[in-house]
């Protein structure tokens, strides 16, 4: 508790007025940042005496430090810091494609289909009917037309059936998972997470020729849409290969190396608008499947990961908008419960299905409340697409995800302790 407190007070020294006549250090995206991971690491291992996972602790502290409580951080260092942020999730993504193996998939592909399929539509429809049910009572809902009604939830059932890889991989790195539920919860949240991003460019398309009242679709957006996909393949393959070939030949600081390659990658897809998530789930699957040096890619980003979550998971604590949440707090908790629901219904009846044991019915679920990056770059997509509503659309999606990724990780991890499989690694 001590060395919390001392990081607290040095944060507020650095920050204090009296300072800033004399040095500009405490304007210092950086200076501020140092202190703040390092509080966000202490109040991590401080978390884990409770029985909850480190980046509850990263993200709490980022959600202490930043713009809404004790500023710390402004607005201005978080967007700032977005670029650290794309790194850590380059990384996160070639974790996710490393433990991405085929003889995996295929032993519970049945299941992971039925899961994927039954969350999918019976989400989307179900955000569909209750939106439509609880119109007159919300004045978000009510104030719109029944078409933008319609969109609205269409969009929001999308939005709902996304998981967030980068915590899941995070909580299970952190407890040393390994078993049958880690592998069915990281392998569906990563696949659904692909399916999400191309079900969301055809949904965005339908939008705008509902709301524009035009018989035919916007053929070019769906193939602009496609064209992209199609580059962020091509260049995961690019990126696959080129680590296979430095792993194979060169093998000298693998981590600089695998540094390197998150950032030019992030770099990359943020220059010609390409899916940085995408490029490296592919990338870290080819090395894992089509070569002997998936072990190596690992143990490198291994090396990193501490670093790597403590900043992502505290930048994405201080980007969470307190303000979206208390504006809209009522209807953002009727729709995470609704959707937590819909989790569980539809993973119960998929693992029914496909003939899993009771404890893979009950309890599966558990393992896809989180949500993060993926559903927020949607909702600032649909802000710019649709402007008319689109403010008020980013403000509840964004209390949604702020309250599904505080739970989210904690219901993994009691999971994955339930059923026994924490712990497991080498």
């Amino acid at each position: 508790m001590i060395p919390l407190l001392m990081i607290f007070l040095l944060m507020w020294l650095f920050k204090s007025p009296w300072l800033d006549p004399y040095t500009d250090i405490g304007s210092s995206s950086s200076i501020a940042l140092g202190f703040v991971l390092i509080f966000a690491f202490l109040l991590g291992k401080k978390i884990q005496r409770f029985k909850l996972p480190q980046i509850t602790g990263f993200i709490i502290a980022g959600l202490i430090c930043g713009p809404f409580i004790l500023k710390f951080l402004n607005r201005s260092d978080v967007n700032d810091l977005q670029l650290l942020d794309g790194l850590a999730l380059s990384l996160i993504a070639l974790t996710a494609g490393g433990e991405m193996r085929l003889d995996k998939l295929k032993r519970g592909f049945k299941t992971l289909i039925n899961i994927i399929t039954f969350q999918t539509s019976l989400i989307i429809s179900g955000f569909i009917g209750l939106c439509l049910l609880i119109r007159p009572i919300f004045p978000f809902l009510s104030v719109r037309s029944i078409e933008q009604t319609f969109v609205i939830s269409l969009l929001l059932g999308v939005l709902a059936t996304a998981t967030s890889p980068s915590t899941t991989i995070a909580v299970m790195t952190e407890i040393r998972a390994k078993g049958r539920f880690t592998e069915l919860i990281l392998s569906a949240a990563v696949i659904k997470d692909f399916i999400v991003i191309v079900l969301f460019a055809f949904s965005i398309s339908f939008s705008k020729n509902i709301l524009a009242a035009v018989k035919e679709f916007d053929f070019m957006f769906l193939l602009s849409i496609l064209m992209e996909i199609g580059l962020s393949l091509a260049v995961g393959v690019g990126v696959g290969v080129g680590i296979i070939l430095y792993l194979k030949y060169i093998r000298r600081d693998m981590t600089i190396f695998i540094l390197a390659v998150a950032f030019f990658t992030y770099q990359i897809s943020h220059r010609y608008d390409l899916h940085p998530l995408m490029i490296c789930l592919l990338a870290g699957f080819l090395v894992e499947n089509f070569s002997y040096l998936g072990d190596k890619l690992i143990q490198a980003i291994e090396k990193v990961s501490l670093p790597v979550f403590v900043v992502f998971f505290a930048i994405s604590g201080a980007s969470i908008n307190l303000e979206a949440l208390s504006k809209t707090w009522i209807l953002a908790l009727i729709f995470v419960f609704w959707r937590a629901g819909l989790k569980f219904a539809s993973t119960y009846m998929a693992a029914k299905i496909s003939k899993e044991d009771s404890s893979v019915q009950r309890n599966a679920w558990a393992g896809f409340i989180s949500q993060a990056g993926v559903a927020l770059g949607m909702a600032i997509v649909i802000e710019k697409t649709f402007p008319d509503w689109g403010r008020d659309f980013k403000t509840l999606v964004l209390a949604i995800i702020a309250i599904n990724q505080i739970v989210g990780p904690v219901l993994l991890q009691k999971l994955l302790y339930k059923v026994g499989e924490a712990g497991k690694k080498e």
